[in-house]
């Protein structure tokens, strides 16, 4: 008599046990590729919110020819499009859901989730290699995510008067 042999209840145990620890060790690789996909996005995002935000003040006169020696906005700049040189920045700031360009339009949705603010101080650089010591402003924007994460994006801006 011939005897057909099939696969016993502890071969199939083994098996499933095989493709369970493949399914999982597929699922758990893909998971933390999506969210080094989503951590990339985020990054991406900040680092253009933050030197959107440093052209905008790099593009704006170093100081203002009306009020020259008041650091900050100067009386009657209350909003961004009236800010005319580099130090009215100084404590502006955009909340989750506010965020705007420099012509006042609202950047898309996805950027929404992040809020900026800036600092200007005053200061020196020395540049060694032309033992040379610069004044001027070192503007910082600083750009944070709703999950806490934090991005500073800093330029210092040198007097052109000197």
């Amino acid at each position: 008599m011939r005897r057909h042999r099939g696969l016993t209840i502890v071969e199939c145990l083994i098996a499933m046990t095989i493709l369970a620890v493949v399914v999982l060790v597929t699922a758990h690789t893909l998971a933390a590729g999506h969210e080094h996909v989503h951590y990339g996005d985020r990054r991406s995002a900040a680092v253009r919110l933050g030197r959107d935000m440093l052209e905008e003040i790099a593009s704006r006169s170093f100081r203002d020819l009306v009020t020259p020696t008041n650091f900050g906005p100067e009386t009657g700049e209350t909003t961004r499009a009236d800010f005319d040189d580099v130090d009215d920045y100084h404590g502006y700031a955009q909340a989750a859901g506010a965020m705007t360009d420099f012509a006042g339009n609202a950047y898309p949705a996805s950027d929404q989730s992040f809020a900026r603010s800036v600092t200007v101080t005053a200061g020196t650089q020395t540049v060694t290699a032309l033992s040379r010591t610069f004044s001027g402003v070192s503007v910082v924007v600083t750009v944070r995510a709703r999950n806490g994460e934090q991005w500073q994006f800093t330029r210092f801006i040198p007097d052109p008067a000197i």
